[in-house]
Formats: C-alpha cells, sequence, structure tokens
C-alpha cells in the first residue's frame, strides 16, 4: 500500500487562504467599464455610456407622461454620476444602475409640473446675492448656478425665477468666438431643443466649472444676466484669451450635441 503525501507546504496553504475576489461586473459591461475605470478620457467615458446605454433605455421606458428624449438625457447624467461609486464585488452593473435611476419618476414629475416660486421672491433675491459674493470668495470665482442652488438648498428652476424678476435674455444659440474671445454671430443654431442641449452640454462639462459658468453666462441660462467678454473674464479672474480657449471647446461640445441627440 502506498500512501500519498498529504502535507502542505507553506505555498499551499498562503494558495488556498486566498480566495480570488469576486465580481458580479456582467460581460458585456466589462471592457468598457475596465477601460474607464483605468482612464477616465472622453473616449473611454462615451464608450461606457453606449456599453450601459441599454439599461438607461429600459428604465426610461418604464415612466411614463414626460418627454422620453429628456429622460434619456437625465437618466446619462445620473448613470455616469453613479459610475463613480459602482463596486463590481457588491451588485452587477444593471441592479445598482437600477436603484440609481429611480430619480427620473421625480424628473418627470418636475417636466408635467410647472412649479411657481413663494412671494419671498425680493427676500430669497437678496439671500441669493450674498450667497453668491460668499461662493465666490470661497471660491476665487463666480459660481455656476447648480453651485449656488446646492449651496443655498434651492432648485436651480427656483434660482431662474428669482432672477428673472429683474432681468433675463436668452440668446437662442451659441456663437463662435474670435481669438480676441469677442462673439461673432451665431455659428451653431439650435435645430433640437434647448433644455437637451443644455442638458448634454452640462453632462460633458460637470467637472470643469468654469466652462460651465461661462456657457451658462453666453446663453444667459437661469435668468444669469449676460457679461461683457471683459467684465466675464474679470469675473472669473481669466484673460480673455483663455476664456476664449474655454469658448472652443465648449463649441465642440455643442457640436457634438447636435450630432447625438
Amino acid at each position: 500500500m502506498t500512501f500519498r503525501n498529504v502535507f502542505l507546504t507553506s505555498d499551499n496553504l498562503q494558495s488556498l487562504a486566498e480566495t480570488k475576489p469576486k465580481t458580479l461586473l456582467e460581460p458585456q459591461y466589462s471592457s468598457a467599464y475596465t477601460s474607464w475605470r483605468e482612464k477616465n478620457s472622453d473616449e473611454n467615458r462615451d464608450a461606457l455610456l453606449r456599453s450601459i446605454s441599454p439599461i438607461i433605455d429600459y428604465h426610461v421606458g418604464t415612466v411614463s407622461g414626460a418627454d422620453r428624449n429628456y429622460l434619456t438625457i437625465q437618466g446619462k447624467i445620473l448613470a455616469m454620476r453613479a459610475m463613480e461609486n459602482y463596486d463590481p464585488e457588491r451588485a452587477s452593473l444593471a441592479t445598482y444602475l437600477g436603484s440609481q435611476l429611480t430619480p427620473l419618476r421625480r424628473h418627470a414629475r418636475q417636466q408635467m409640473n410647472i412649479l411657481g416660486i413663494p412671494e419671498r421672491v425680493m427676500l430669497a433675491s437678496q439671500q441669493m446675492e450674498g450667497a453668491e459674493v460668499e461662493l465666490e470668495d470661497r471660491l476665487g470665482r463666480l459660481p455656476t448656478t447648480d453651485e449656488l442652488a446646492d449651496h443655498m438648498g434651492m432648485s436651480v428652476k427656483q434660482i431662474e425665477r428669482i432672477r428673472r424678476t429683474g432681468h433675463a435674455q436668452n440668446t437662442g444659440a451659441y456663437a463662435t468666438p474670435t481669438e480676441e474671445g469677442d462673439l461673432m454671430s451665431p455659428a451653431v443654431r439650435r435645430n433640437i431643443p434647448q433644455e437637451y442641449l443644455h442638458e448634454f452640454v452640462f453632462s460633458a462639462l460637470e467637472n470643469d466649472p468654469i466652462s460651465k459658468f461661462i456657457y451658462e453666462n453666453d446663453n444667459g441660462l437661469h435668468g444669469r444676466k449676460v457679461l461683457s467678454n471683459q467684465d466675464l473674464a474679470k469675473k472669473l479672474r481669466l484673460s480673455t484669451g483663455a476664456v476664449s480657449q474655454r469658448r472652443k471647446r465648449i463649441l465642440e461640445i455643442v457640436n457634438k450635441a447636435q450630432d447625438r441627440i
């Protein structure tokens, strides 16, 4: 009778103790997700968004009443924000995004209802001006509208309505800047609903609040008073050339929006 060696070496024990990390990430999303995690470039971000679009489309389809294109834009924004916190070891991507896309119903209700602002508009206007000064001191630049809204605990729509009590201007087109930063005749006329264009651009500029502010200013969005190029550069503490360079990038995003939406 022969006996097999049943003694384990230290290497054997270590190998048994080590367990392979589990992943619940579905194979169809793995390549795009891995590439995006390794390098968060525009190309990899777009590839990931294309990969998870079926998930977004499914959940958009479960919401009735609101415009489907509007909800799709909101779904893409929600999904890409949620991807920052996704853990493949805790949930499948479809399950995780399904839970993160529940605010789509709230967005649908917001689109279908026009909400007014309480009568204390003048007081809110004064509070808003004070908050904007406070944020400017903290950030070293003027805040974007969503930064201001978060700081005040208001919605962007409420900020817009407060501003519109004093002034309102929406240019209806994004203009091409010269090398000096002055606006020339519009190069891109919107052939898509404005709210879809704005959502797309704001999503693309999620991590660039200065460019987002320039886009808000140039389009008079959220009731913002449009500043001249010189005043805008001064407020942002940039040169007019630096503002011009940012406008060029914004224009590229606008053109991309025209192709995709």
